[in-house]
């Protein structure tokens, strides 16, 4: 009997040490910073702690109270800014759909006049996609503008995605292969699915008027100006499309 209270007293001082010795451990390290709850180790954190400052540069940087820097994540956008530049949008930015798409490569960067751009989720899934047109003739080794338009459903449970523009490589060498990388976040609003009772201007000069995303020939028409300042919307028959007013009509007559 004596021996089995005193079993009982042993397991009890064991464990008292055991666990005295797990919340000292804990304390310590939570002293010096580590497994801490305010632990900062990336830019966002950085941003909304306390007494942190914004350094004037790009990437954007932010440094801590402690003297630690943390830079903003702006994907492979330098390492390719001899080759491709997008305008708009911009690393991190919020995007909503339908998503205009605007830029410029080198001529080497398309495949008869296009190349792909895919929508990644916070997981790297793919959830939209879409081809960007030379606005110019792309047969160059100078910079040619682009411009896609970008239909795409925002995902319910993350606000973190990835655009990924694709170099065209016709030969399929592994090689060849090249992308340029552009962090976002997306919005809260997205028009991409309200029955389609929204319209768009799309078409490689911007000249139709429709629900959905279109893929026209980029031959440029004088007359595709007159749409500058028309307005495109859902007209009596259900379609979409320019609203013909008296500016419009006249300048469309001129040609």
């Amino acid at each position: 009997m004596k021996n089995f209270f005193a079993f009982l007293l042993l397991t009890f001082v064991f464990l008292f040490l055991v666990v005295f010795g797990i919340l000292y451990v804990d304390t310590l390290l939570d002293q010096d910073g580590i497994f801490s709850e305010h632990a900062i180790d990336n830019y966002d954190d950085c941003v909304k702690s306390e007494g942190s400052v914004i350094l004037e540069s790009y990437p954007p940087q932010c440094r801590t109270q402690d003297g630690e820097t943390f830079a903003q994540d702006i994907g492979n956008e330098l390492e390719l800014q001899n080759t491709i530049r997008v305008a708009s949008p911009r690393p991190q930015e919020e995007i909503t759909s339908p998503l205009t798409i605007i830029g410029e490569a080198r001529g080497s960067w398309y495949f008869e006049g296009d190349f792909s751009i895919r929508l990644l989720n916070s997981n790297d899934k793919e959830i939209a996609f879409t081809n960007a047109t030379a606005q110019e003739d792309w047969m160059s080794e100078d910079f040619v503008p682009f411009r896609a338009v970008l239909n795409f459903k925002a995902p319910i449970l993350s606000t973190k995605g990835t655009l990924v523009f694709e170099k065209s490589n016709p030969s399929g060498l592994p090689q060849q292969d090249l992308r340029l990388y552009m962090p976002i976040n997306f919005g809260k609003k997205d028009n991409s699915d309200q029955n389609n009772n929204e319209c768009i201007v799309t078409g490689c000069s911007s000249q139709v008027c429709a629900d959905r995303e279109v893929i026209t020939s980029c031959e440029y028409l004088p007359q595709y100006a007159c749409y500058q300042n028309a307005t495109c919307q859902r007209q009596t028959d259900g379609e979409c499309g320019w609203t013909m007013s008296s500016e419009l009509s006249q300048c469309l007559g001129e040609y």
